[in-house]
């Protein structure tokens, strides 16, 4: 007996030192156990939710009002844009502020480089110069093109990264959002040494490398944006070739985005794919998928298809701002429901604030009250929201609301010890995950729940 409690003793001991480590340095964690958050087998499928939502095939929103909905998202809350029609409202002047403010944020935050240097004034000096803010030219209207190969988006128009903890190569506070093939662009300004292109999607803003982005006439770049016919990828990636026999791999797309379709053959879709010709400028040439990987046209928005497409992302890896060609959690929402043609904000904080249909709880609401504010939200198309991450509701089971959502980890008290648990991938948890914590519970940080309907 004596040796057993002996045993014990050096194991939390050896936990307790662990776990200090970890406090130590936060981006340092176990690797999570299973199952994470009470969550089960059968969960893991879309069928378990299907089976139990109450009307799974009803359609939520038909075309015409996901095209309202969109439009008081870009035209009445400016959470997204059209980037055609800023031609006579881009002010350049704001433009300018916001690359100076964006800039100053960064230089106040104290980063390390990759070297491990905090605060390196080099660094950002480099930045500030290739930034080329004294070439920002008032007045001048945009260009405009199309992603032609996967692109990160940058703060600053550098690849180097800048970290809020020293080795910490995961959380590059310089990566934005990337950009799939087939994006169209608006072009606003370059860096000065002409690598960088600042560039305006309808959901991010920032820098990307000019080899990523073959510029052409207005009219062609938004004829392919806004083809009618058009197959809309379904699976979390999908492979783009550029002959017949779909042999001579040209780059992948993710879940949501769309390309021009003009044939639709057994076991593949022709589409469009933009390219740059050897003068630098845009061209348009035949590509080839796999018509598992794609739908012609938007799907259906009814609970069964969100289910579908949020359980088809389970277990992919969690990537920073799109880091590695992966998402983070409002990009893992924002790809799903772009399936079905809701045109999401890139971010969390704007992803709260895309419905009139909202719940808000504040710092007294007490968990009876949430899980009462949640109970009366629809499962499949309601977000649910709190500072700094953001999931969707899948629904309540044995009395605990579950939601699947892309995360880095959470925190659990383990013997008097708070030890960060790495997740790095999308989950299915209830929202007690995370309780005992200093942190909290998903449901004790829980802000809103936002309907989409």
């Amino acid at each position: 007996m004596p040796r057993v409690w002996s045993l014990k003793f050096v194991a939390i001991f050896i936990l307790s030192l662990l776990s200090s480590s970890v406090l130590a340095q936060d981006h340092l964690a176990y690797q999570a156990p299973n199952p994470i958050g009470h969550s089960f087998r059968m969960m893991k499928t879309a069928g378990f939710w299907i089976s139990h939502h109450p009307s799974p095939d009803v359609v939520i929103m038909g075309p015409d009002a996901i095209d309202q909905f969109n439009g008081n998202i870009r035209d009445q809350k400016k959470l997204t844009k059209d980037i055609f029609n800023i031609v006579q409202n881009l002010q350049t002047e704001s433009l300018l502020d916001d690359l100076q403010k964006t800039l100053a944020d960064i230089s106040g935050k104290s980063y390390y480089t990759v070297a491990g240097v905090r605060d390196d004034q080099d660094f950002i000096d480099q930045a500030k110069r290739n930034m080329n803010l004294s070439g920002v030219v008032i007045g001048e209207a945009p260009r405009y093109g199309l992603v032609v190969h996967f692109a990160s988006q940058r703060f600053l128009p550098t690849n180097e990264g800048l970290y809020e903890q020293r080795d910490d190569s995961n959380f590059d506070q310089l990566q934005n959002s990337a950009l799939d093939v087939g994006t169209p662009v608006a072009v606003v300004h370059a860096s000065a040494d002409g690598l960088w292109y600042y560039v305006l999607t309808e959901i991010s803003d920032g820098w990307v490398e000019a080899k990523n982005i073959a510029l052409g006439d207005v009219a062609q770049v938004r004829g392919f944006a806004e083809n009618r016919d058009f197959a809309v990828v379904i699976k979390p990636k999908a492979d783009i070739f550029l002959n017949d026999d779909m042999t001579d791999y040209y780059d992948y797309v993710r879940m949501g985005m769309r390309l021009p379709l003009t044939a639709v053959d057994a076991g593949r879709v022709t589409v469009n794919v933009p390219v740059m010709d050897t003068d630098g400028n845009l061209a348009i040439k035949q590509g080839y998928m796999n018509a598992e990987d794609v739908n012609t046209g938007y799907l259906p928005f009814t609970a069964r298809n969100i289910y579908k497409q949020a359980l088809m992302m389970l277990n992919q890896p969690y990537g920073w701002g799109d880091t590695g060609g992966e998402q983070d959690c409002s990009r893992f929402l924002q790809m799903v429901f772009a399936t079905v043609g809701i045109s999401l904000p890139r971010d969390s904080k704007d992803q709260a604030l895309v419905s009139d249909t909202a719940v808000d709880f504040d710092g007294q609401s007490d968990d009876a009250t949430k899980l009462a504010g949640i109970a009366r939200a629809p499962a499949a198309n309601t977000l649910l929201a709190m500072k700094g991450h953001i999931m969707l509701y899948l629904g309540t089971v044995n009395g605990k609301p579950y939601a699947i959502h892309d995360t880095t980890g959470y925190t659990q008290n383990v013997d008097h010890q708070q030890v960060t648990y790495a997740i790095d991938r999308v989950i299915i948890s209830d929202l007690y995950l995370g309780e005992g914590s200093e942190k909290g519970s998903l449901l004790r940080r829980l802000t809103r729940t936002v309907s989409i309907e």
